[in-house]
């Protein structure tokens, strides 16, 4: 039996990885294109709640009172802004004799599907009739929000 060299093992050892490495760059290859797809959702409109009426009213006075804005959207808001509200006639009290005014700042953002509890400023017309007395007075109120990308 024939030995082999030292240097004919490694000649033949280095055939070998270049047979395999022309083995495995003969394999097929391949890439893809084509595209991906995503939709965008649509704003759900939020509503207003009131959370406490405030001290009792009087010609002239004023109150704080508290409203929960909710948001049902799957994304955080922040709300840039609070109407005035202005009280219908109720009971032969006239409308507009209890108003608010519109919050100076409306800060804080409202998380996805959560709530937020401000406080706003009403009051009554120093010109209100006996008609007023006992009444409960609706405000109509509205809020402007903002998707809060970050």
């Amino acid at each position: 039996m024939r030995k082999i060299s030292k240097r004919s093992a490694v000649v033949l050892g280095a055939a070998g990885v270049v047979v395999v490495a022309g083995v495995a760059y003969a394999a097929w290859t391949s890439t893809g294109a084509g595209t991906g797809s995503v939709t965008s959702t649509t704003s759900a409109n939020s509503s207003i709640a009131p959370v406490g009426t405030g001290t009792p009213l009087y010609p002239g006075g004023g109150t704080d009172f508290t409203v929960t804005i909710n948001n049902p959207n799957d994304y955080p808001v922040v709300v840039t802004g609070i109407s005035a509200g202005s009280s219908d006639e109720v009971g032969g009290c006239a409308a507009g004799t209890v108003t608010s005014a519109v919050p100076e700042t409306t800060p804080g953002t409202i998380a996805a599907k959560g709530s937020r509890t401000y406080t706003l400023h009403a009051t009554m017309s120093g010109s209100a009739t006996d008609a007023c007395k006992s009444q409960t007075f609706t405000l109509p109120l509205t809020a402007t929000l903002a998707s809060n990308a970050s």
